[in-house]
């Protein structure tokens, strides 16, 4: 078949850690890759992966990053008054208007640090709310902006979903469908410890990637499964919010945002810096590193607006509190989603990823089940992945796609 003619269909499984695949526990899977050429795929240290994967450019180049840091202002007087009131009633009223809001996030980040920063963040409830926002970033086109009206983008968190989402995608006539099949990724989040309930989790997703593979056979489409991190199980917490409390610096001489794995910092003074680094430097499970010193991991901002420093936490362990934890959001998704129940008795993660990128949670793997194609190298980066597929499909590859079609 040319390659003009060729359909895909991408089966993306963020999570799927290539340690927990066997013959006996992820049969379909382990086939595919024993089956096709499959290469290993070197991650960034951060969880917005699909923004890189999509536009072949890093996170310095489509801005897809968290958050930069604004320009202090002068308060108005509602802003004044809003943050007199507790951080728990403001952060719960966020939670409640993120709730029906999903371009709105940072629910959990109190208003007077949330002003501070300008949101790049691109959460998944967005993109599964309005796929078409993701045919551009920052001025470059993604693989959905390139292809136009041939390809498509589906999301789903729900395993129930899978068999009429398999049955749908497979009647498909459009040269491109990419599936994030986000299910297996948010249940480790919360059951990684559960060996009973991984099981199923990985039984039903291997079904669920057999189906396809069967439909794609059937119908003279291509099967792409993709993994672009795995997932660590978590048995250690840093105390950075602690930690900075007790520096004994005002607030107003530092800004501090803080993920799981990674937490950014910038400061206003002299004196914060030096007796908040010597702090940072003296904790445990985690390393400093100056925002220059992230190049090295293909994080190549030129300046600090979207961190002074970054405090990376070492696979396992996380900090907590973080700024995605919010009591009583964390309640209303035990009680409200089945497969983050266990998050009401522990609302610590189980399993985390988004670590430095030389630990095995933060490698992926990319198969294309197909006999007439061959890969041409055992490894690629994240930016690979847009021209492979562009090239798969015969199309042009831009310019400004700096990485290689991996055929």
């Amino acid at each position: 078949m040319a390659r003009s003619q060729r359909q895909l269909l991408v089966c993306y499984v963020p999570g799927l850690d290539r340690r927990h695949i066997s013959d006996s526990a992820t049969p379909a899977i382990a086939e595919l890759i024993s089956q096709y050429s499959c290469v290993e795929i070197s991650t960034i240290p951060n969880t917005e992966l699909v923004p890189t994967l999509l536009s072949g450019v890093y996170p310095h180049q489509n801005q897809i990053w968290q958050v930069s840091i604004d320009a202090r202002r002068g308060l108005t007087a509602t802003q004044r008054m809003i943050d007199r009131l507790p951080d728990l009633v403001m952060t719960t009223a966020q939670c409640i208007r993120q709730k029906f809001d999903p371009n709105f996030d940072l629910a959990a980040i109190p208003p007077r640090r949330r002003r501070e920063f300008t949101q790049h963040r691109f959460k998944y409830t967005r993109r599964a709310a309005s796929p078409e926002i993701m045919a551009e970033f920052n001025g470059y086109k993604t693989l959905f902006g390139l292809l136009d009206s041939d390809a498509r983008y589906r999301f789903t968190y729900r395993f129930d979903a899978l068999d009429s989402l398999a049955r749908d995608i497979a009647a498909s006539a459009l040269r491109f469908e990419f599936l994030e099949m986000y299910a297996f990724d948010l249940y480790q989040h919360w059951n990684l410890d559960n060996e009973a309930g991984m099981r199923e989790a990985l039984g039903r997703t291997d079904r669920f990637v057999a189906n396809l593979r069967e439909d794609c056979v059937r119908n003279g489409i291509t099967l792409v499964l993709l993994s672009d991190h795995g997932q660590e199980l978590v048995t250690d917490t840093i105390p950075l919010v602690g930690t900075l409390r007790k520096s004994g610096v005002p607030q107003t001489e530092y800004s501090y945002y803080c993920e799981l794995a990674c937490a950014r910092l910038w400061f206003h003074t002299e004196r914060a810096r030096e007796a908040i680094v010597s702090k940072l430097l003296r904790l445990r499970n985690c390393s400093l590193q100056h925002f220059s010193e992230m190049h090295q991991y293909q994080v190549c901002f030129d300046d600090a607006r979207f961190g002074e420093y970054y405090l990376m936490a070492d696979a396992g362990s996380i900090f907590f509190p973080h700024d995605f934890y919010q009591p009583l959001a964390n309640l209303y998704l035990g009680l409200f989603r089945h497969s983050q129940w266990s998050r009401i008795f522990n609302p610590v993660h189980r399993g985390n990823h988004g670590y430095l990128p030389h630990y095995p949670s933060e490698k992926g793997f990319l198969v294309v089940a197909n006999d007439g194609i061959k890969l041409n190298r055992k490894a690629m980066a994240l930016i690979d992945f847009a021209p492979t597929m562009l090239d798969l499909l015969g199309a042009a590859i831009p310019a400004y796609m700096t990485g290689r079609s991996v055929l």
